[in-house]
């Protein structure tokens, strides 16, 4: 094989690829946002049943295997009590993260380390971010019939 060949090859490859995205991801978003007016369990169980249709439009018998099994363990498993409890646990693990960044930030800055600084301040955004997303997210499932 000549390297034009190869060359050759791997643009068709990253065509075909590319052509797969482009007719996958609207249908993608489209069902993703569909999710989200649901709550609780029935948006856990779309979100799986969307990784699970994707995994089957790209012939990955494997993960299409696991992603049954996990969707077929969620639907007898889950609860919404149980999803707000492991909310409140990640809610609870964050703010303590959120804790430990702010007393490493001050560490940082009395040490005058600016890439620490610089480090513990990214941390302390993307925990605060991840709080917000939890707080949302259980704010929403404390809105469900009980």
């Amino acid at each position: 094989m000549t390297f034009k060949s190869i060359l050759l090859q791997q643009n068709i490859f990253a065509a075909l690829c590319l052509s797969a995205l482009v007719t996958v991801a609207p249908a993608v978003a489209q069902t993703q946002a569909s999710c989200s007016a649901l709550k609780g369990c029935e948006q856990k169980f779309c979100e799986m049943e969307i990784q699970l249709n994707m995994a089957k439009q790209t012939g990955d018998n494997n993960q299409v295997a696991g992603l049954q099994m996990a969707l077929d363990n969620a639907r007898t498993s889950c609860s919404d009590s149980r999803l707000k409890d492991a909310l409140t646990a990640k809610l609870a693990e964050s703010n303590q993260d959120l804790v430990r960044y702010q007393a490493d930030l001050q560490q940082a800055e009395q040490q005058g380390k600016k890439d620490k600084v610089m480090k513990y301040k990214k941390k302390l955004e993307e925990t605060t971010s991840e709080i917000n997303r939890l707080n949302d997210q259980l704010n929403q499932l404390e809105l469900l019939p009980q």
